[in-house]
């Protein structure tokens, strides 16, 4: 009996750990967007319409690798995130690494629409 009641309780709290724990990812994800959507602004203000690319071993814009990776390169620019390895050696490091490639989708998508708008409005003024 002793033992039902202490595996009762341990579930109980296990559970409740667990409901904790999802209003702080969702946090997180929230506080990312937003730290996005203004890295976003101060790019436009800049007219810095260039796309976020991982360190690999090719060029890969996140979120973006259907497109013509050259023609974005021209077209928009890149600008390599920081301090994102090739090899990747801890646990730590992939969690960084598919957070900075998650930031960076976000952000390519995004910033995509504004690079391609500019280029649009370039191509019909010199029209």
């Amino acid at each position: 009996m002793i033992k039902l009641t202490s595996i009762a309780l341990l579930a109980g709290c296990l559970v409740g750990c667990t409901y904790t724990a999802q209003p702080t990812q969702a946090s997180a994800q929230q506080t990312s967007q937003r730290e996005m959507t203004k890295q976003i602004e101060l790019a436009v203000e800049k007219n810095d319409y260039r796309l976020l690319a991982l360190a690999n071993r090719r060029l890969v814009f996140p979120g973006l690798e259907q497109e013509d990776t050259a023609k974005l390169k021209k077209m928009c620019g890149v600008r390599y995130v920081d301090k994102s390895p090739d090899i990747i050696k801890s646990i730590e490091e992939k969690q960084k690494r598919r957070d900075a490639y998650a930031f960076a989708k976000s952000f390519n998508q995004a910033m995509l629409k504004h690079c391609l708008n500019v280029a649009s409005d370039s191509k019909h003024a010199v029209e």
